[in-house]
Parts: structure tokens; C-alpha cells; sequence
């Protein structure tokens, strides 16, 4: 795959994801975690409602984006498993202190994209149609599928959110997005295996780092290669 290619597929991915903030209504404080489906709809709601009612505070402090971002997404991403992923067999040979530094900093680097990525958001021009769901209740992974819909007449985007659970009991978390075919994590893992042979894993991490740093801005005009260089 080009890197042009890659880099879309990643602004994709993360655009994607925060399009679930127009899916639906689902009123309800506490989120079925158990149903992958339901689950994702709730989010949406949630994040609706709050991105609505502290929109004032968003305008005057855009760094609050990562706050929301933090609260209401993250906590149903499986980022520690999509680190670990992305790093592939390399992930073995970096020592315990390598593993927790990359865990965090990946956290931060993927809190900075969504909270990026949203200020491009306008949700009167686009709009996600989640598929019915399928069967779940006996399942370790499962992936919800959907279209993404531009006004204009565009042929729709295919996207299918793919959500695992560690244990029976345990809840539904997010690990990969695939659109029209394109995976986040192949995309992501393909990128770090190039630092590492660039870099070593010191500068890979600095190149997260960096990129977990940027500032946001509303006012900021987006390209894709500004979510890779």
C-alpha cells in the first residue's frame, strides 16, 4: 500500500469513529456493555449530548477536546491491546519499562487524533447508518458493520467497527476500524515497523510523543499527511 493510501485510511479510521456522534437517540445514563451493538449507539448519545451542552467551554479552550475525548471514548477502546498489536513481534524484544512508555504514549497520541479530528467534524454533511445486529451472546469478537453517508450523492463508505471482550463477563471494547477494506491496525502497525527500523524504539516513542503534543485548534485546516508527519 502507498503512503498516501495509508494515510487516508488512518484519517478515515479515526473520522469514522467520531462520526458515531450523530448515529442515534438512546437515552440512558449506564451503557449496555454486554450488547456491542447497543453499545455503540449509546456512546454516540452520550458524547451528543455532552459536546452540545459544553460547547461554549470547547470554543473558549480547545485543549478541552482531549478531556472529552478521554472520558467518553476512550474508556471503550482497547488501546493497550492495539499498542501492543501495532508494535507486532517487536513488542516482545522492547523491557517492561519500554512496554508501559509505548502503552501511554500511544493513549495520548490516539486521545490527540480523536480530539484533531472532531474540530474537522460537521455533522449536517455526513451521517452513519449502523446494520442490524447479529448474534453476539456466545461470541469473543465481533464486528459491527455500517455506511457512512456524504451529502452529494457519493457513493457511501463501507466501515466495520471490529469489538472484542477478554472474558464472557468482560465489557465490549473497540480494537480496530476497517474501512472499504483498509485496517486502522494494519495501517498503524506498518508505520511503527518503519520507525523502528528508522528510529529504534526510543524514537518511535518521541515520534508519538510529539505528535500527542500538538495543539488543538478550531480553526485548524487538516490535511492526512498532518495525522503522519
Amino acid at each position: 500500500m502507498q503512503r498516501d493510501e495509508r494515510m487516508k485510511a488512518v484519517v478515515t479510521w479515526v473520522f469514522a469513529l467520531l462520526l458515531t456522534l450523530s448515529a442515534g437517540s438512546v437515552h440512558s445514563n449506564e451503557l449496555d456493555t454486554e450488547n456491542p451493538f447497543r453499545m455503540l449507539e449509546q456512546i454516540a448519545e452520550r458524547i451528543t449530548t455532552r459536546i452540545a451542552s459544553e460547547r461554549t467551554r470547547i470554543e473558549s479552550n480547545p485543549q478541552y477536546l482531549r478531556t472529552i475525548m478521554e472520558e467518553e471514548l476512550l474508556p471503550y477502546s482497547d488501546y493497550q491491546f492495539a499498542a501492543r498489536s501495532v508494535m507486532a513481534r517487536n513488542w516482545q524484544r522492547l523491557n517492561e519499562a519500554q512496554q508501559t512508555e509505548f502503552v501511554e504514549v500511544f493513549r495520548e497520541y490516539l486521545i490527540t487524533t480523536y480530539a484533531r479530528v472532531f474540530t474537522q467534524f460537521d455533522e449536517s454533511k455526513h451521517k452513519l447508518n449502523f446494520a442490524r445486529g447479529g448474534d453476539y451472546e456466545n461470541q469473543r469478537r465481533v464486528v459491527v458493520r455500517a455506511q457512512l453517508i456524504e451529502e452529494g450523492g457519493r457513493p457511501p463508505i463501507r466501515l466495520d467497527f471490529h469489538l472484542q471482550r477478554r472474558n464472557p463477563t468482560a465489557p465490549w471494547m473497540a480494537f480496530d476500524l476497517v474501512a472499504e477494506g483498509v485496517s486502522m491496525l494494519n495501517t498503524q502497525q506498518a508505520e511503527m515497523q518503519s520507525s523502528l527500523r528508522q528510529n529504534g524504539i526510543d524514537g518511535t516513542i518521541q515520534l508519538l510523543r510529539d505528535r500527542a503534543n500538538v495543539e488543538i485548534r478550531l480553526d485548524e485546516d487538516l490535511d492526512v499527511s498532518d495525522f503522519t508527519n
